[in-house]
């Protein structure tokens, strides 16, 4: 076993910990889950707290953190896996509320039902580690299995969810997280490539003179 494969291991069993704790109500969840409200109020931690606490239901989204944590390594190598895990859980929260907090400026009865709803979960995480494996996918020419990847994912989630809301724009932003960091790696990868070729096709410098 890898050490990110480890790693992934381990932040499950914390995930697992913190929601049993949760759920025999040692941890309240307003300790731990963001909202834009909590936001607004400047308490930023949250945002990276609040993968702590599966919800629910909290085997299915404990299992799929495992599942498809171990596949984006696999696939996309660690630090990818990481970036677009981190990056899809803080930044997608980031935005929505962000703009949910603007919109309330103008109008501050915007958003009403979501302002202080308790935001929490393993789901942005998973969204991003599906789009930087949807993208590797497509960039192998398998284009039909990531868009089938995406569609089966986006279905599965909304089945256990039910009633959707403006914070499941969320799970798109992280989406789009994975996506692109998966495609930066690639770029980079490429340029270097490239110049590890061009340098190759170099003439050594003539050191007889």
């Amino acid at each position: 076993m890898t050490r990110s494969a480890g790693a992934v291991l381990g932040a499950t069993g914390a995930i697992s910990v913190a929601t049993v704790a949760n759920r025999i109500g040692a941890l309240p969840v307003r300790l731990v889950a963001g909202s834009p409200q909590a936001f607004q109020g400047g308490r930023f931690w949250l945002l990276g707290t609040s993968v702590l606490v599966a919800d629910r239901p909290a085997v299915a989204s404990i299992a799929g953190f495992a599942m498809v944590g171990l596949a984006a390594i696999a696939l996309c190598g660690a630090r990818v896996a990481w970036i677009a895990g981190v990056s899809g859980h803080v930044l997608s929260a980031t935005l929505v509320y962000a703009a949910i907090v603007l919109a309330r400026l103008h109008d501050p009865t915007a958003f009403h039902g979501v302002f202080s709803v308790a935001d929490y979960g393993t789901s942005a995480v998973i969204a991003a580690w599906i789009g930087a494996v949807a993208y590797r996918l497509w960039a192998r020419d398998a284009r039909l299995l990531a868009v089938t990847l995406c569609v089966v994912a986006g279905l599965i989630g909304w089945l256990f969810k039910g009633a959707l809301s403006v914070l499941d724009v969320e799970h798109a932003v992280a989406l789009a997280c994975g996506v692109a960091a998966m495609r930066a790696a690639s770029t980079l990868a490429s340029r270097s490539d490239a110049r590890d070729r061009r340098q190759r096709r170099l003439p050594a410098p003539d050191l007889a003179g």
